[in-house]
């Protein structure tokens, strides 16, 4: 006898409700799902048998894989059964590769391969991209490049997401055109040449989001020079950008008057179209190692207008070796991130950044050891003009890596001395320092003279996170610049609002 509930289908005895439904609102579903789930699926009935098959997305993760089997073989050695479940995945995905009615009607193909054992790739052909395409995410890893994208991916229409990681592209003769594409990552990609690259991006007029990670090409001359116009990019990713021979590099140069983010650690040289400063930047993270004077200065000229930036030592040393540095203006900086400086020649690299950006309220430094050389007039620095923003607007200095020595420590005393404004410096010790050293020379610090009274130090330990402050330290108040008076109100002790973890 069939139940039922009021206003409501057969539940015991009788059909389950996803059985009468339609087989396209099924499909739909099925498309939503991993494949392995979905090809499940064909065990419910002889309907379901074939559903599978006509689904409009196929998401083949290899990742499935390698999670910890629930009864694992006795007595097999690891790599052994690495290599089994690999072999597995690869018949599993060429079946259903073989099986699936229509390829030429998929809207989205992710395929995860990420071989942990040295093997083949067990995959022949290439894939089957057709018109309706609008999203591909193919990673390969493992020994080889892997050749498995058509001539048809190159002249996809709708195409919108593109994500290639460990694939060969080879030469690109023909222009590309995917008037679509709006977000392109390109990692571990190996192409015939240079000018590959160029046609594949200057066929994504509407391209907003770019990333190229470790990008190689087979063919390299010394006079190649890589430009492309993305009139609409926002996002630009560059990560270590060379050519299978790293001492054959070559400029980068992009115009992106739209940029919003930028993002770039490469030896390379990358150049921005033009010399005036682009005008919709946000944040700039540049981290390049091309040691001169001049490109350095159009680089800042151009990421000038940045909000948040993000610079290191190696990028900035170029300014160390000159007496009279002159940036440029940042009039809308108010974060700012240094890493890996060297205070013992960078000071006043430090005090020019500082002098230029008068609206900075967060400046993050991420400390190395000093070389031992005292090169540094401090007598001249506090004779100096003092920098706008520790006068008026930087309310919050952090400190990476702390290790105590003299350039550090009188860095920080200036700081200090100068901020005004202040309501927090944070400093987090290094822990290599702090096993050979201890607390002891660091406590000091807490004791040093501030301008501003309503400014909180910590000093953050890595071990057991220990915090310790000034305002744990009575004695402190006699280094207070206020009206005998050392507390300090709840709303100073806030952090800044405008922080933005991920930037950090």
């Amino acid at each position: 006898m069939e139940t039922k509930i009021a206003g409501s289908g057969p539940v015991i005895g009788g059909d389950d409700r996803i059985s009468l439904l339609p087989d396209e609102i099924i499909c739909r579903v099925l498309s939503l799902l991993e494949t392995k789930y979905a090809v499940g699926t064909a065990v419910l009935s002889q309907r379901w048998k074939d559903l599978w098959t006509r689904v409009s997305s196929l998401d083949l993760d290899s990742g499935l894989v390698y999670k910890p089997l629930a009864e694992p073989r006795k007595l097999e050695p690891a790599s052994d059964a690495l290599k089994r479940r690999e072999l597995e995945f690869r018949r599993f995905a060429n079946k259903v590769l073989a099986q699936h009615q229509n390829l030429n009607s998929l809207t989205r193909f992710r395929f995860h391969f990420l071989r942990k054992v040295h093997s083949q790739t067990g995959f022949e052909g290439e894939f089957v991209f057709g018109p309706p395409m609008e999203e591909i995410d193919v990673m390969i890893s493992g020994h080889k490049w892997m050749r498995c994208i058509p001539e048809s991916f190159y002249t996809l229409r709708n195409l919108k997401f593109v994500t290639l990681s460990g694939v060969m592209l080879g030469s690109i003769n023909k222009p590309a055109f995917l008037p679509s594409v709006k977000n392109l990552q390109l990692c571990s990609v190996k192409m015939g040449d240079v000018e590959s690259l160029g046609r594949l991006l200057c066929g994504c007029p509407v391209l907003e989001t770019l990333l190229l990670n470790c990008c190689y090409f087979s063919d390299k001359n010394d006079g190649d020079r890589f430009e492309v116009s993305l009139p609409w990019l926002k996002n630009l990713k560059i990560i270590d950008y060379e050519a299978i021979w790293a001492d054959q590099m070559f400029p980068i140069v992009i115009e992106a008057p739209n940029l919003e983010d930028l993002y770039v650690e490469a030896f390379a040289e990358l150049q921005f179209k033009g010399t005036s400063p682009l005008s919709c930047l946000h944040s700039a993270h540049v981290n390049v190692g091309v040691e001169s004077y001049s490109y350095l200065i159009r680089l800042l000229t151009q990421i000038s207008n940045a909000k948040k930036m993000h610079l290191f030592g190696k990028t900035l040393s170029p300014l160390s070796a000159v007496d009279d540095v002159l940036l440029p203006v940042f009039p809308n900086l108010t974060h700012l991130i240094i890493r890996t400086i060297r205070f013992e020649d960078s000071i006043w690299v430090l005090h020019s950044l500082l002098s230029s950006a008068s609206k900075l309220q967060l400046l993050v430094l991420d400390t190395a050891n000093p070389s031992g050389e005292d090169r540094m007039a401090w007598e001249d620095l506090e004779t100096a003009r003092t920098p706008e923003c520790l006068l008026s607007s930087l309310e919050e200095i952090e400190i990476k890596e702390l290790t105590i020595y003299p350039d550090v420590k009188n860095m920080i005393a200036y700081l200090l001395r100068a901020g005004a404004v202040l309501k927090k410096v944070s400093m987090h010790v290094n822990g290599n320092y702090l096993k050979r050293m201890g607390r002891k020379d660091l406590m000091p610090l807490l004791e040093l003279s501030k301008r501003s009274s309503a400014c909180k130090v910590e000093l953050i330990f890595p071990d057991d996170k220990d915090i310790v402050s000034d305002s744990d330290d009575e004695s402190n108040t006699d280094n207070s610049n206020d009206d005998g008076s050392n507390d300090i109100d709840d709303e100073n002790n806030t952090s800044d609002d405008d922080r933005d973890d991920d930037f950090l």
